[in-house]
């Protein structure tokens, strides 16, 4: 693998090429972007491009030093990622202990810090202090979404690259190439991207595909369902994992009534293989009804990422759904 198929990233493709070519490598880096573009790709990349024997400044992908970064066995090459939901100060220990050695074969060492804002206080503190002394011929790269999610005196100390989120036909490129999935999830999986590849829907675009459409059945029944058997299916998607999908759904719906209420084309819908279904909903749903129900998801989205009953929470929620629809506001969201 070289550059040219780290797809979707041509400016920070385009810088990675030049700081290797004016010999000015960093010796830290903070790859800046959405989860799921490219960032970690691109970090192996930049490994490789830096000891490949083959093609150096590029990467062959083929040679000893490619193939062992590629394998996650190269001894100066490696990738911290979260421990569970952080990056713990033992990890950040090892990393300093393995810097204090000699690379072993590599003519540039490169540590990779892998959703870096996972990293609790006390390893931040003490990556730090391996930031202010870096070792020689080394580089260490460091990927984020936000620099506002790492302190600042972590961000001051590194170059900045940004990545930014992959467009549709990209994301279909990456998907038909991996070859995993059946047309229609692909289709599916490839709207619901939001501009990265996200492994859930990479792994099981059949199952949401089956989720988005029960949560689609719900809201066209909300009219006419009664309370026990709301309360009963907010318990089954809330007493597992399902729930921030059901959202996202019921936001992305939302969002395409709203513009194909606003004259937009169908194909920036994200439900384009329900556009029937929309056309049909638009009469009751017109756009200002829909924003307002986009307003309800999102809020509900944000109370549910605290410690709130997220039954309850969903099924308040749907109710509120129902009466926005009429074009009733629910008390809640007056101001």
């Amino acid at each position: 693998m070289s550059f040219d198929r780290l797809l979707g990233q041509d400016r920070a493709v385009e810088r990675l090429r030049a700081v290797i070519a004016n010999g000015r490598v960093p010796s830290a880096m903070l790859f800046l972007g959405p989860h799921g573009v490219g960032k970690r790709t691109a970090a192996l990349q930049f490994a490789k491009a830096l000891n490949c024997a083959e093609r150096p400044g590029e990467g062959c992908g083929v040679c000893l030093s490619c193939r062992r970064i590629s394998e996650g066995v190269h001894p100066d090459v490696e990738v911290t990622a979260p421990d569970g939901q952080f990056i713990k100060i033992d990890q950040v220990r090892a990393i300093a202990e393995r810097l204090a050695l000699i690379p072993a074969e590599a003519r540039r060492r490169v540590m990779i810090v892998h959703r870096a804002e996972r990293m609790n206080a006390a390893a931040a503190n003490a990556f730090l202090k391996t930031l202010e002394e870096p070792p020689s011929n080394t580089t260490l790269v460091l990927t984020a979404p936000s620099p506002s999610l790492l302190p600042e005196t972590i961000v001051s100390r590194c170059m900045p690259l940004r990545f930014v989120p992959l467009a549709r036909d990209t994301i279909e490129l990456l998907l038909a190439r991996e070859g995993k999935l059946p047309d229609e999830e692909r289709v599916f999986a490839v709207r619901h991207s939001q501009g990265r590849l996200r492994p859930e829907l990479r792994q099981g675009a059949g199952k949401l595909m089956v989720l988005r459409d029960a949560a689609l059945r719900t809201l066209e029944e909300l009219d006419r369902v009664d309370y026990a058997s709301l309360a009963e299916q907010a318990g089954k998607w809330t007493g597992g994992d399902d729930w921030p999908f059901v959202l996202e759904c019921m936001e992305t719906w939302y969002h395409d009534l709203a513009l194909l209420g606003g004259g937009a084309e169908e194909s920036l819908l994200i439900n384009e293989d329900r556009r029937e279904a929309l056309r049909a909903w638009q009469p009751r749903v017109p756009p200002a009804r829909a924003s307002a129900c986009l307003e309800a998801v999102l809020a509900t989205r944000d109370r549910m990422q605290l410690n709130v009953n997220k039954g309850l929470a969903l099924e308040t929620l749907c109710l509120s759904l129902k009466s926005l629809t009429q074009g009733e506001r629910p008390s809640w969201m007056t101001d």
